[in-house]
């Protein structure tokens, strides 16, 4: 049957179901193109001022170390979708000084504060190991916060293949 056969209420709402999906498809095209621009301002690197704004947070007025921490990973990140850290503190820890609180920085990442690690004195030793997802040739760095003031600082850094988090 074709539309001139069909009675007129058919022919009615047959052309308002094909205007109103027309106009849906119309509207949410712009959308479409606005989250891909967002989708691209994600995976941009986080910049140098956002990530001494954390280290800042993080120092709290202290000086750095750098000795006491070593930080371990490969030199090239071959699988970026999942790079072994691993982080451990040469200093004995006892009940007068241990470590409170230790993060991983991942610089080139988006979103660099890769992961935040709180301790008490029942830890006994401080090491933690992690796998990070880099976008980017970067460096890593991780800082830790004893109980005593002190700060320990270690980098590292990494030759990426391939983006990770754009997978």
């Amino acid at each position: 049957m074709t539309s001139s056969k069909l009675p007129s209420r058919f022919v009615r709402r047959r052309q308002l179901l094909l205007s109103s999906a027309a106009g849906l498809g119309a509207a949410w095209l712009p959308i479409n193109l606005h989250a891909q621009v967002a989708f691209d301002q994600l995976l941009k690197p986080a910049t140098a001022a956002q990530v001494q704004a954390i280290v800042d947070e993080f120092l709290k007025g202290a000086s750095p170390e750098e000795k006491g921490m070593k930080l371990e990973m490969p030199a090239l990140g071959d699988n970026p979708a999942a790079v072994p850290v691993k982080v451990v503190l040469d200093l004995p820890a006892s009940d007068d000084v241990y470590c409170q609180e230790l993060i991983i920085l991942a610089q080139g990442n988006p979103h660099p504060l890769a992961c935040r690690f709180n301790f008490t004195a029942l830890a006994g030793t401080t090491e933690v190991a992690a796998r990070l997802r880099l976008i980017e040739t970067q460096t890593i760095r991780a800082l830790a916060r004893l109980n005593d003031g002190r700060v320990l600082s270690a980098q590292h850094h990494i030759t990426v293949t391939a983006g990770g988090c754009g997978m």
